[in-house]
């Protein structure tokens, strides 16, 4: 993305490429939310750039799992998967 400076607004191709890349970004960001609040990703268990790797790649994992099975639920008319419980 790129950004203003002070006294230089952006061009018409540049807003355009922003605006591209925000409908992708905000879905991505959306989701990356979701896994350091809700999974605890907001800090590393691990120490070292290999095992943090797998540490988020697991949990993206689980995540995209879990969507899944709740998308599957909402089709067959329970709201969540813990409403079938």
């Amino acid at each position: 993305m790129k950004k203003a400076v002070r006294g230089k607004p952006l061009n018409g191709v540049d807003k355009l490429i922003n605006q591209l890349i925000s409908s992708v970004r905000y879905k991505v960001e959306r989701g990356l939310g979701t896994l350091k609040k809700d999974d605890g990703l907001a800090r590393g268990r691990y120490l070292g750039t290999r095992k943090l790797e797998y540490e988020f790649a697991m949990s993206g994992l689980c995540f995209n799992i879990k969507k899944a099975v709740n998308l599957s639920f909402q089709e067959r008319g329970a709201s969540k998967m813990r409403d079938l419980t």
